[in-house]
């Protein structure tokens, strides 16, 4: 059964997400359809971190991170944990993307160039399309996840073009689509002034329609660290996210000192970050949470972080929280998609019979030859029924009427007295039976009259 199948692929979190991404792309390409299972759409303001966040997920510089050019489009991507790939291999796709720079066995380096391509032409037409380019990156170092890099919102609209309502079209197109989960990147500073949360509430029509589904990750929080630097402090900074449900995930990523390279340049410094950035993230968090520990030493009063704080510390905790409700959220539809998918399939076969029926009929010789077995079984049937009556005849002579009784009999039946239609009047019924009595007393040329 469907069921038992869908348990035997969550045994191998690997074959699952492989065979989900296969029916991601069937739902896209072939079926014309949003794909049916979770995924995460990224959100935040322009420079908050969302493409470095995406690469994190990969482990490779994948999407433009200039300013002034930023993502202009929906990045759809699947990542999917292959042992066998020591190199990643990408599958790169959009209807709006030059088919061209297409391909469903390129490098990083290829995709991360049709990338920075596609985004640069969309600045230059000074624009943003809700038309995603779709990528399946398979790596040997990657964790299985599907997510959504969408455009960078702008906080001043001195420093640049106002894209707020076409990025609201895009989040609000993305988020219709099944099982979309917001993953929302605050920035590092008080409740009350970042400015992606009132974003959010303008967006989605209020707290109560996102908070509750979302993931939220504190990026860049090493510019809080300094004004974190005890327990106390940092509980107190939260407090206003707890209080109005928000629990982000706190992360820290290098940065470049200076992005104003060339596509080659800067894929090669972010590779070199990314490689480090775990480490690099580990060591800051370590020395903020030492430094809590030293401040206790001169004033034992101080708390420790709260279980909601310590829990959500770093990259790699806010990647499980993700990968677990993907997982769930798998496992638990793909029964429910197969027997759509079988039922659909079984459809399209009717379908395809009906079709291949009317296209026989198209050739004419099958036609013709049809025609002439339709033509021999007709007069098959009317001689056998011939011999049929011929035969009931022979065996009962004493049942075989002649056309007098059968009208002797009429007479004495119950319909003698009827008339023989709606529309007649009782002197044409009189007429025609006076007509069918002389033809029956040999006056032949009343025939004529009938």
């Amino acid at each position: 059964s469907d069921e038992k199948f869908a348990k035997l692929l969550a045994l191998n979190e690997d074959v699952l997400l492989n065979f989900v991404a296969k029916i991601n792309r069937l739902y896209q390409d072939i079926l014309n359809r949003n794909a049916p299972f979770v995924s995460f759409v990224i959100c935040g303001m322009q420079s908050s971190g969302k493409s470095t966040i995406m690469e994190r997920f990969m482990n490779a510089p994948l999407n433009i991170v200039q300013e002034g050019t930023g993502t202009r489009c929906p990045l759809d991507t699947t990542c999917i944990h292959d042992g066998l790939c020591s190199d990643p291999i990408c599958e790169l796709s959009g209807k709006e993307l030059d088919p061209s720079k297409a391909g469903d066995s390129l490098s990083t380096e290829e995709v991360f160039a049709a990338i920075t391509e596609h985004n640069r032409k969309l600045s230059e037409q000074d624009t943003f399309s809700t038309e995603p380019l779709r990528l399946v990156y398979r790596s040997s170092n990657v964790q299985n996840m599907r997510f959504v890099d969408t455009p960078g919102i702008i906080a001043n609209k001195g420093t640049g073009k106002d894209n707020r309502d076409a990025i609201k079209g895009i989040l609000r197109d993305t988020m219709k689509k099944p099982n979309s989960k917001l993953c929302v990147l605050v920035e590092p500073k008080e409740f009350s002034t970042n400015a992606i949360i009132d974003f959010c509430d303008e967006t989605f029509g209020g707290k109560g329609k996102w908070v509750k589904n979302a993931i939220i990750l504190m990026t860049k929080y090493d510019k809080q660290l300094e004004d974190s630097r005890s327990g106390s402090k940092a509980n107190k900074f939260f407090s206003e996210y707890h209080e109005n449900d928000l629990y982000p995930y706190l992360t820290i990523t290098p940065t470049l000192a200076r992005e104003d390279l060339t596509p080659e340049e800067l894929f090669l410094e972010r590779q070199e970050l990314l490689s480090n950035a775990t480490d690099y993230e580990e060591r800051k968090f370590e020395d903020w949470q030492a430094l809590h520990a030293k401040h206790r030493e001169t004033d034992p009063e101080d708390p420790k972080l709260v279980s909601d704080v310590s829990s959500r510390i770093g990259f790699s905790a806010a990647k499980d929280k993700m990968r677990e409700v993907m997982l769930m959220d798998t496992a638990t539809r793909l029964p429910e998609v197969l027997m759509s998918l079988r039922k659909e399939l079984s459809n399209y076969r009717d379908e395809l019979e009906v079709l291949e029926g009317k296209k026989r009929f198209r050739d004419p010789h099958h036609l013709k030859t049809m025609i002439g077995d339709l033509l021999h079984d007709v007069c098959t049937r009317i001689r056998d029924y011939l011999d049929g009556d011929l035969e009931a005849s022979t065996k009962f002579p004493e049942l075989v009427m002649d056309l007098d009784d059968e009208l002797g009999n009429e007479e004495d039946s119950e319909w003698f007295d009827r008339r023989l239609g709606s529309a007649a009047t009782i002197e044409e019924e009189e007429e025609w039976r006076d007509l069918i009595q002389s033809i029956l007393d040999g006056n032949i040329e009343d025939i004529g009259h009938i």
